[in-house]
């Protein structure tokens, strides 16, 4: 540990209760919501194993609705690694609910392996891949396989090229690998635990950054925050590691704070401030599954989030700038975000990003009046909505807020 981390090896500023293997389920504080959740469950399975090339187990990237029918788009790169999350969230969906069969998923995956699985080269796909390899049965030989890929990237010369979503993927996969039983998966995630929390932590936010280069060090994206706290959830989990713990619950105390007025996340964050950059696009996978990634273990911890879900999700449901819900059921999809209507918007989102980071000036909820919809869908959202909610049963939102999933 080096003297300027920011992380020292003292307890968590918020007392934790020690975890088990067992993970007690949140409580059901509204027992109506038992009624909605699992049937948005149902149709996101239905949809995922609907839109599934069979013939090499790829999902697609991006689908659209065209004269009431589904198109999709298979040929993105980014295609594999969204399989690997439709894949995680129909495992967890068959292993909760009777709505998937097992041996499918299980078809699926070694059909993905086979056409695409020694393809994968990005450190974030070996990472999550292990975490779908870990969690399921049957699939040791390949999980060893991409333990040691992982081992050799974490090991190898080029992590101080890595992003703050590839260590924090190889991490959660590390750490799945050693709940498994993996032979040395645990020094693995020891390992990379040790590179995140004393390179890619900011020493006095204790805020992730983005990566290790200059011009990205104080702008991290709502999605690699989110990873970086789910790895020090599996970390803390695994070692007791009181840093991990540290950044975990404080992580997510000053997450929470970043919660706009209608309940939506920002996208662009300052690592440095712990304030929001830019808010758009605001995208539904935030608010209803990837957002659960941390705060579900939270709540679970007993840490007062269970406001911060409902807001989160009632977004999703209606409760946002455009009260629209973010779902359609005619055929079903669930649409991407809601964004500005502007040209070249990366390009301007850094325009404004930058001088905020320099100032402190964070940007504010709900500042753009010129939004609209973006009403594709992608495989990896509903891969993420079935991880985090299939077979949970509780959730604190009434069901009377779940309009449009009745037919």
């Amino acid at each position: 540990m080096t003297a300027d981390s920011g992380l020292s090896g003292t307890a968590p500023s918020i007392p934790l209760p020690s975890l088990t293997a067992h993970r007690p389920e949140p409580p059901n504080a509204l027992p109506e919501a038992d009624i909605w959740l699992p049937k948005l469950c149902s149709r996101s399975s239905a949809f995922l194993l609907d839109v599934v090339r069979a013939d090499d187990g790829l999902f697609p990237y991006s689908t659209r609705l065209r004269g009431g029918a589904y198109a999709n788009d298979f040929e993105h790169p980014a295609a594999p690694r969204y399989t690997i999350n439709s894949l995680l969230g129909l495992q967890t969906a068959a292993r909760e609910s009777s709505d998937v069969d097992q041996d499918d998923v299980d078809r699926l995956t070694r059909t993905f392996l086979a056409t695409h699985g020694g393809r994968l080269a990005t450190p974030a796909d070996l990472g999550l891949l292990l975490v779908l390899l870990a969690e399921a049965n049957g699939f040791s030989r390949d999980a060893e396989e991409t333990l040691a890929r992982v081992r050799r990237v974490s090991r190898g010369p080029e992590v101080g090229r890595l992003t703050m979503q590839d260590v924090s993927w190889m991490l959660w996969g590390a750490c799945a690998a050693a709940d498994a039983g993996l032979r040395d998966a645990a020094a693995v995630a020891s390992e990379l635990g040790e590179l995140i929390l004393t390179r890619f932590v900011h020493p006095e936010s204790l805020f992730p950054r983005h990566d290790l280069s200059r011009y990205r060090r104080d702008i991290v994206s709502f999605g690699a925050l989110t990873y970086f706290l789910r790895a020090m959830y599996e970390l803390f989990s695994l070692t007791d590691d009181p840093r991990a713990a540290r950044a975990f619950t404080e992580g997510v105390g000053a997450a929470v704070r970043l919660q706009g007025d209608l309940g939506e996340w920002p996208w662009l964050i300052s690592a440095r401030r712990r304030i929001p950059l830019d808010f758009y696009p605001v995208f539904a996978v935030h608010q209803d599954s990837m957002a659960m990634l941390f705060l579900l273990p939270a709540l679970e911890l007993g840490l007062p989030v269970a406001g911060e879900i409902e807001r989160s999700f009632a977004w999703v449901l209606g409760r946002n700038e455009l009260s629209t819900p973010m779902v359609a059921t005619d055929p079903f999809v669930a649409y991407r975000s809601i964004e500005r209507v502007e040209r070249w918007p990366r390009a301007r989102r850094y325009a404004r990003s930058i001088p905020r980071s320099a100032t402190g000036a964070a940007d504010r909820s709900g500042r753009s009046s010129r939004v609209r919809i973006n009403p594709e869908c992608r495989s990896y959202h509903l891969g993420w909505l079935l991880y985090v909610w299939s077979g949970r049963a509780g959730m604190p939102f009434t069901a009377a807020d779940a309009t449009g999933l009745d037919e």
